[in-house]
């Protein structure tokens, strides 16, 4: 039976933390809610102090359910302040769907990762309350192809150099099994710099995920997996979510319900956004002295460098003049590449940054464009 073509170029999300009310459930399962000590096996002996309770972790596939208990400032209306109140958090991922992992989670599926929680038989809650718990720590992604790995590094090493002073947050990973870049660190990501992680698929199901890979998704999506790649964005917390409101990009939001009433596009644009978060505006290099045909012939070939365009591609188009005889259209094309190589010349020299582009835009940009991302 073969698989599903793999979603490309289209948000997902990929996981997401969940805290449901604790008074809205029927915990089973003690654990989850019991104070813990420490025992001194040695000594035989027990710590009288008393520790907030664990979390109940599950592993099992190259899944990993975990399920713990929070406390969290809720504001009440009614008294006017905010009160201590307790959640189930829970981590959602994409991983419980198993064979339809490349789906996403959705509002389609969302009741299959509920029956997953329900089984464990830890805690009880409906449906409604399990969609009306809130969401945070959403990881949203956007797998693409790219035609070979080298390619994806350069790509990866294009967006270090446009990130300008903000380079200090991008740190590269490039091992034979490992070909990625994360941008800043879950930990320390704020609104106006999200965490952002960019990586070789491939790579994170063949050896990081293998077991689950192998298990649940292996051999329909062997073929498939080849040469893809994705980029992760995370909606950290509130303040991040009131600022993508802030921004007209994601209209504010509490719930997993309302969450996933967002379409695609609306998660698409919110990478995107991330992304162009790190990115330094365009810098245009003022013309030299030149005459006022080759200034505009100047600044069009930087706009032509910046779109994609590489010198070879320029030249090309020399060819499409053709005058009354051959001879004076190969004089005419002559003068024609010796003014482009010329300014081409300049621009290499006073532009660094105009230099790189001119490298990598044959497979590069036309990575990058796929995510809106103009350099």
């Amino acid at each position: 039976m073969s698989a599903p073509n793999i979603p490309i170029n289209q948000a997902l999300t990929d996981s997401l933390s969940l805290k449901i009310p604790l008074k809205d459930c029927n915990v089973i399962d003690k654990r989850l809610t019991s104070m813990t000590c420490i025992y001194y096996e040695s000594l035989d002996a027990v710590d009288c102090e008393l520790y907030p309770p664990k979390p109940i972790i599950i592993q099992s596939k190259g899944i990993t359910l975990r399920i713990g208990l929070v406390e969290i400032p809720i504001y009440d209306s009614d008294l006017e302040e905010k009160i201590p109140t307790k959640f189930i958090s829970l981590t959602l991922s994409s991983k419980l769907l198993k064979h339809r992992y490349f789906e996403g989670i959705n509002s389609s599926n969302i009741n299959t990762l509920y029956n997953e929680f329900i089984a464990l038989n830890v805690f009880r809650c409906s449906l409604e309350t399990f969609v009306n718990g809130y969401a945070s720590d959403i990881d949203v992604c956007i797998n693409l192809y790219v035609e070979h790995r080298n390619h994806y590094l350069d790509a990866l090493k294009l967006l270090i150099v446009d990130s300008g002073t903000k380079s200090k947050h991008m740190h590269l990973v490039n091992t034979p099994d490992n070909l990625g870049l994360s941008i800043n660190k879950r930990q320390y990501a704020k609104p106006s710099l999200p965490f952002i992680k960019l990586y070789y698929k491939e790579d994170e199901l063949l050896s990081k995920s293998a077991e689950f890979y192998n298990t649940f998704l292996f051999p329909a999506y062997d073929p498939l997996i080849r040469n893809l790649t994705r980029v992760e964005a995370t909606i950290k917390n509130y303040d991040h979510k009131r600022r993508l409101a802030h921004y007209k990009i994601l209209p504010q939001f509490k719930t997993l319900k309302e969450y996933l009433e967002f379409t695609p596009k609306q998660l698409n644009d919110f990478v995107v956004f991330s992304l162009k978060s790190y990115i330094t505006p365009q810098y245009r290099i003022k013309s030299p002295q030149l005459s006022p045909t080759d200034h505009i012939i100047f600044e069009l070939i930087q706009n032509c460098i910046i779109k994609g365009y590489d010198e070879d591609s320029l030249l090309q188009l020399v060819n499409t003049f053709q005058s009354n005889d051959k001879k004076s259209t190969y004089v005419a094309q002559s003068r024609m590449r010796f003014k482009i190589k010329k300014l081409m010349g300049l621009i290499v020299f006073k532009d660094q940054k105009l230099q790189s582009k001119l490298n990598y835009n044959n497979h590069v940009l036309s990575y990058l464009k796929q995510l809106n991302i103009k350099l």
